[in-house]
């Protein structure tokens, strides 16, 4: 049996995918509800998982109609625990959910950029490297969760640099989300909540959303319980699968990817039913193990052949200290820390949203004269700064 299951297109079994994003008080949480209530007629299997302080999302169980599950997630919010959260609901039989919100993940306490300040690693990459990958396991399981989802995302506004009256000047920019760039990639509606419930879908302003919906969300207005209901009729409705059987399938997705020998363990405590309901992806499983399989035996082989080479990684490193006093000095050792004016330079790159707004502040005289009076040092953090953001935009610098 093929990996992938062929068949003719339907949008039966289609998963809603929506993001709403916006500056405080634009009406993110409650338009989200109501349109989780317009998906879902059942309060029961509709849910909201608060991350805000004071748990918050309380306050609207009574305008929305019949109320809805409601679950508060605390400090520290890694990707691991958003994913534990997420199976409690899952568990709970909820089929439609609401998260306020998913940009803990990313600036909060736990979050990427909590990771990345406390990492070990000499390399600025090196550092985001694993919380990303970390992150990015937290996408795969919105992705494969079988639950319509609603990520709601708080909004920032980076400074960009503009010419007024002939001189440039750093001006307000596009209001963005504060979460993973490349999360637009996999939602179905993005949009951009503007005050008091109206929101955009317009590319312009953020917002995203396929060309056959776009009637349900023209008027641009408060969004309802209508908006909801119209897109679940225009996937054919809610699953028939039962929160037991998303949760095996969950499962078996999860442990496939530990490898053929945690599969097999899994398999033989399985249930005939169990095992006829995933008999159909059986091969896909298959090789989502070996594929893991594959991953391990190559970090095996990779720590053997670092342990085989011993201290040739780094000849110089520990050496002792030249007759002059001064030390042999590796690639790997810590910079020094560098000056005020190149660590706002580079926090200024780190917050841009655009490769051209980039190029421009690097290119302004004030700029030029920063770099100028900078260190070796400074300059390859810069470097490194600019190329880590153009690798974000998918540029190769």
């Amino acid at each position: 049996m093929p990996i992938v299951q062929i068949a003719p297109a339907t949008r039966e079994g289609m998963r809603l995918l929506i993001s709403l994003f916006g500056l405080s008080e634009t009406g993110k949480t409650y338009s989200a509800l109501k349109l989780a209530a317009g998906i879902e007629p059942d309060p029961t299997k509709r849910g909201l998982l608060d991350t805000e302080g004071g748990e918050r999302g309380r306050a609207y169980v009574d305008v929305i109609p019949g109320g809805y599950m409601y679950g508060s997630l605390t400090p520290p919010f890694t990707p691991e625990r958003y994913q534990e959260a997420l199976m409690d609901f899952v568990n709970a039989g909820v089929t439609t959910l609401v998260v306020d919100s998913i940009s803990h993940a990313w600036f909060a306490e736990g979050g990427v950029l909590d990771m990345v300040e406390q990492a070990n690693d000499k390399n600025d990459l090196a550092k985001w490297a694993k919380p990303k990958r970390r992150l990015a396991k937290l996408t795969n399981r919105w992705l494969s969760c079988g639950l319509h989802l609603i990520l709601c995302a708080r909004a920032k506004q980076p400074m960009i640099e503009e010419v007024v009256d002939g001189r440039k000047k750093y001006v307000p920019g596009p209001i963005v989300p504060v979460q993973e760039k490349s999360l637009r990639y996999d939602l179905t509606i993005m949009a951009h909540m503007l005050g008091d419930g109206r929101f955009s879908i317009a590319k312009e302003e953020g917002g995203k959303c396929p060309g056959a919906l776009r009637p349900i969300f023209a008027s641009g207005e408060k969004m309802d319980e209508e908006m909801g209901r119209r897109l679940i009729q225009w996937i054919g409705g809610q699953s028939a699968m039962t929160p037991e059987q998303r949760r095996l399938a969950m499962d078996a997705e999860s442990i496939a990817g530990q490898g053929t020998g945690a599969f097999r363990d899994w398999w033989k405590g399985l249930t005939a039913p169990q095992r006829d309901l995933l008999r159909p992806s059986l091969d896909n499983y298959h090789s989502v193990a070996k594929a893991a399989d594959d991953e391990a035996q190559r970090i095996r082989q990779a720590e053997a052949e670092k342990e085989k080479r011993g201290d040739l990684d780094d000849p110089f490193g520990a050496g002792p200290a030249l007759p002059s006093g001064v030390k042999h000095v590796s690639a790997t050792d810590s910079a020094p820390e560098p000056s005020p004016a190149i660590t706002t330079l580079i926090e200024t790159i780190e917050s841009q949203e655009n490769v051209k707004v980039i190029d421009r502040l690097l290119a302004t005289v004030e700029v030029k004269a920063t770099l100028a009076a900078a260190t070796d040092d400074e300059r390859r953090q810069v470097d490194v700064a600019v190329a880590a953001a153009k690798r974000g935009f998918g540029v190769v610098a």
